[in-house]
């Protein structure tokens, strides 16, 4: 079940109407009527988690118990060394029993099968068949959220298993994030929802402009993407240019996409999660990209890892190290793969190079006058932005590619400019992404961040419901592609 589908549609729409008409038609007791809330909305959640994989369902239970348990010990524990104790059992039960294992044991094994067997002439640990689970990498960084926090002192322990597991795992966001940490999801637990708050304006714009970007934008350029990069050798460069553009482009709209229905379908409960993506294309620096995509992810990784490991209150060395560390992980938690590991490896370069770069050539401010320095500044701004948006791009190819070597054979045909298919939908399906992603930065550049759009009247933008409803299903390809995230 996937938030494109029509199954979630029917799902959602039943917790709706139950959360907010049936359930205030029978409990007259607010407190009561809150206990019963929770645990319609944590079957629900584990309900919709299962319906991938009836097995699920104890992973994330079992993450959620441990880390509801020690929650509990930590904050009970006066002894400083009792306290790390429990948190490291907490760090290696999820992050080497449960994420190493599912997602890592097999990355590690074959690797290193590789290397014996060139070394020594054999492959000795066994491989085995593990069914990764779904968003397990979200779950389990929420989940250690809190008991970092709590260790910390940072926030109380949660003493109601119920409140904690729908936390853990609710629903919107429990297979794509956005990553959500318990300092700002728990206390909305406590705060009492009302359907007259609920900005129903504001959510359905969120869910059908994620929909419009997953199931239309994406899902429509991902047969002649996936076609190029299932064979990059028999591909032209300019096909091989086209698919590294694309390829970067389509996670973003799956990956936005996806967060922005999460927040609608949220904002619909009751319930607010954090902005994951804010306008990514139009930054100029390596820094900047990187602070507007997945926003959250990166968020977790400056306040777990990065600071954690001296920030930037460290030698110029060390805080380089730092960074290109924090971009490391970032790369290692999203595939066990190589090309995951080279990929996160490559952004943390880049990173570092940029703050030599500013170390070098700090930036001066213009002193000439205001229309000499908009010549100046634009030509400036679109060289910037073009050679950031390429180094993204590139990059993207390790990330997007099936193999290692199908990555190197990619990069390897754009610059030696082989040649090969090169149909012409390619570029109508290049140009017409480009075109729409430009025009959509645009609008959200001058509606956000300047502030100049105007207030649509509420009869009319409701009025205009049915028929964008209508257009997005026409325009809806016939098959349904998985969310990109979902294997992360």
């Amino acid at each position: 079940m996937i938030f494109s589908d029509f199954e979630y549609f029917v799902f959602f729409l039943f917790v709706f109407f139950t959360v907010w008409y049936l359930f205030p038609a029978i409990f007259s007791n607010q407190s009561k009527e809150t206990r019963i809330l929770h645990i319609f909305l944590l079957i629900s959640s584990y309900f919709f988690y299962m319906s991938w994989d009836y097995r699920f369902g104890a992973l994330i239970l079992l993450s959620t118990a441990i880390d509801f348990y020690v929650g509990l010990k930590l904050a009970n524990e006066t002894r400083e060394k009792i306290r790390y104790y429990l948190l490291l059992f907490s760090l290696i039960t999820n992050l080497v029993f449960i994420l190493g294992f599912f997602k890592y044991y097999n990355f590690v094994v074959t690797s290193m099968n590789s290397f014996t067997n060139v070394m020594f002439g054999g492959e000795y640990l066994p491989v085995l068949k593990i069914i990764l689970p779904a968003g397990i990498s979200f779950f389990t960084f929420q989940s250690l959220s809190y008991t970092i926090d709590v260790y910390r002192k940072e926030i109380p322990a949660e003493t109601d298993f119920i409140r904690f597991a729908l936390f853990v795992s609710f629903f919107p966001q429990l297979v794509a994030g956005p990553i959500v940490t318990a300092r700002t999801f728990m206390p909305q637990l406590y705060s009492p929802k009302k359907l007259e708050d609920i900005e129903f304006r504001v959510a359905i714009r969120f869910f059908m402009l994620g929909y419009f970007k997953k199931a239309v934008l994406s899902d429509m350029v991902a047969p002649t993407i996936d076609a190029i990069y299932a064979n990059p050798a028999g591909h032209h460069a300019y096909a091989l240019l086209i698919a590294a553009a694309l390829g970067g482009i389509q996670v973003y709209l799956d990956f936005s996409g996806y967060s922005d229905m999460a927040i609608g379908s949220a904002m619909l409960l009751g319930y607010k999660l954090p902005t994951n993506f804010n306008l990514p294309f139009i930054a100029t620096s390596v820094s900047g990209f990187w602070r507007r995509w997945h926003m959250t992810l990166n968020s977790w990784l400056r306040d777990y890892i990065y600071i954690p490991m001296g920030g930037s209150r460290v030698t110029s060395v060390r805080r380089k190290f730092n960074l290109w560390f924090t971009m490391f992980v970032s790369g290692v938690w999203h595939g066990a793969q190589w090309t995951f590991v080279f990929w996160g490896s490559l952004n943390g370069f880049f990173y570092v190079l940029e703050e030599i770069w500013k170390e070098w050539f700090p930036d001066k401010k213009d002193s000439t006058s205001g229309q000499s320095s908009l010549l100046v500044q634009i030509p400036v701004w679109l060289f910037q932005n073009v050679l950031n948006n390429s180094i993204f791009f590139l990059g993207a190819v390790f990330f997007r590619s099936l193999t290692w070597e199908n990555a190197w054979i990619h990069l390897k045909g754009i610059f030696l400019f082989q040649d090969g298919n090169l149909r012409p939908y390619m570029w109508k399906d290049f140009l017409w992404i480009i075109g729409f992603l430009t025009i959509g930065h645009a609008i959200g550049y001058f509606l956000f961040e300047k502030g100049k759009g105007k207030k649509i009247p509420a009869s009319f933008e409701f009025a205009m419901y049915p028929i964008l409803f209508l257009v997005l299903n026409l325009a809806t390809p016939e098959n349904s592609v998985p969310f990109i995230y979902f294997q992360f």
